[in-house]
């Protein structure tokens, strides 16, 4: 796992939420335990139902960087909605 691959791909992703004012921040992408650490920021969401629901999110997040990391990883995803 390359962390400058986890790193532009998560920017990627961010994109589409950062239209709605929410924001998607790479915390950790630790090779070594295959972890990509992930933090949803809604602190300026102007449209609350635009950001899909937290399991939708979590299945799409990783299905893309699937598609972009090699190998298999954990995703860790603190959604705010979750309580986390």
């Amino acid at each position: 796992m390359d962390a400058t691959t986890v790193a532009a791909a998560v920017d990627e992703l961010a994109g589409f939420l950062r239209a709605d004012g929410a924001d998607l921040l790479l915390r950790d992408a630790n090779p070594k335990t295959a972890r990509v650490h992930l933090a949803l920021v809604l602190d300026d969401v102007s449209c609350a139902d635009c950001i899909l629901a937290p399991d939708e999110l979590r299945n799409t997040i990783s299905a893309a960087l699937e598609r972009r990391i090699a190998g298999e990883f954990e995703l860790v995803l603190d959604d705010p909605r979750r309580g986390q």
